[in-house]
């Protein structure tokens, strides 16, 4: 169906939320793509083969052979749902011996065994047919944080968007019903990088304790923390002007935050989202108090309202904001190229955030889709210029293309 957005917001403000940006003028054409249904899709990346793969929160892995018009398409099984616990990111490669489907196997919310059981699997072989952990002993939280959005860079390597155990740095009771009495351990709350397709990677991540703790250790694996400081950060993109961005989770959970290595703070109040310039060791805000003992700044959960350019803060966003993509192709304004399009979770829409020429400002915004069912991932299909969008809540892939 056509789609021309009219002058219509459905966001309640209260007396200290900004005013809401303006819908885009440019009109599009938007619509679900046919003879395919999910439930809870959380991920999707296109692959060298042309198709587009789609995880779903409960495991299953499908393939998507989209027609010439890019309106419907046929489904290949590629894994299903009792292979993987929770799938929230995928990254598919050409990059190694042969093509390769990365895939975050999940432990959260109350599920697992014990605090570092999540895992980076990776499916290879005729039809992605063959499966080989290949990152294990990754961190896992009690309460909706995860190992989310898996990134090839540029440089080959592997980039991990790893969630937080805590919600703002300190352990919750052990009685808390959102969260476990786990503390930030040396790899959680982060941007990891990891070379994959090294000869002798080793992606065996070892502790020298069970248990998750501010004391633990991490004494052994080929996975280190190229940026700290994100809480749960759910999508992370290598831009073409070079620059890495992020939107990272603010905190809303009534939990103590730490204000530095021995001290507990009042939880915070409501934080927005937020868009980031990420910088290779940079600290995001987010407190952990594990990797305090040697940094002590990353003891101090700093309030995204506290922080500032200088800090790689590009822009606060509604909670909850968790998809990224940069406008590609040809088939979008030639004025569009470069810019940023986020998907707000929670308000059900698409916002175009318009970039400066160097990439480390935004200039403006405005929405370009709205009515969605909680937008969750974003991909562009390479041949048509097409862009797709998973909609967690309703189940299904909407494409999105301008009219004109």
């Amino acid at each position: 169906m056509k789609r021309v957005l009219v002058a219509i917001l459905l966001v309640t403000l209260t007396a200290c939320d900004p005013p809401p940006p303006p819908l885009t003028n440019v009109p599009f054409e938007s619509g679900q793509v046919r003879d395919v249904d999910f439930i809870q899709p959380t991920a999707m990346t296109f692959g060298s083969d042309g198709r587009l793969y789609v995880s779903e929160l409960g495991g299953r892995i499908v393939a998507l052979s989209l027609t010439e018009d890019g309106r419907a398409a046929s489904m290949e099984v590629i894994a299903e749902d009792s292979e993987f616990n929770q799938v929230l990111g995928l990254a598919y490669t050409d990059g190694g011996a042969q093509p390769a489907l990365y895939v975050s196997h999940n432990y959260i919310s109350q599920s697992g065994d014990g605090p570092f059981a999540n895992e980076i699997v990776r499916l290879i072989g005729p039809d992605l047919s063959e499966s080989e952990p290949i990152i294990t002993g990754l961190p896992v939280s009690g309460h909706n944080h995860g190992t989310n959005d898996l990134e090839f860079g540029p440089d080959g390597r592997l980039y991990i968007a790893q969630g937080g155990t805590t919600s703002s740095g300190a352990p919750a009771e052990p009685d808390d019903a959102r969260w476990r009495d786990w503390d930030e351990s040396p790899l959680s709350g982060a941007i990891l990088v990891a070379e994959v397709n090294a000869p002798e990677f080793d992606g065996e991540i070892a502790y020298d304790s069970e248990l998750a703790t501010r004391d633990t250790n991490m004494v052994g694996g080929d996975v280190s923390v190229y940026s700290p400081g994100h809480r749960n950060t759910y999508d992370i993109l290598f831009h073409s002007n070079g620059h890495l961005y992020s939107v990272d989770n603010g905190s809303s959970e009534p939990v103590p935050a730490s204000v530095d290595c021995a001290t507990l703070g009042a939880p915070p109040d409501n934080d927005p989202d937020q868009l980031n310039l990420v910088v290779e060791g940079a600290y995001y805000g987010h407190a952990n108090r594990n990797r305090g003992r040697e940094e002590p700044r990353q003891c101090e959960n700093v309030s995204p309202f506290d922080e500032s350019e200088d800090d790689g803060m590009l822009l606060l966003v509604p909670p909850s904001s968790n998809s990224l993509l940069e406008v590609t192709e040809g088939v979008f304004p030639e004025d569009w190229q470069g810019d940023l399009l986020l998907g707000w979770w929670t308000g059900g829409e698409i916002r175009r955030l318009r970039l400066s020429g160097d990439g480390q400002t935004v200039e403006g915004q405005e929405i370009v889709l709205e009515g969605l069912g909680a937008p969750i991932a974003m991909a562009t299909d390479p041949s048509t210029g097409i862009i797709y969008i998973a909609e967690f809540g309703s189940g299904v892939i909407t494409y999105l293309a301008p009219t004109g």
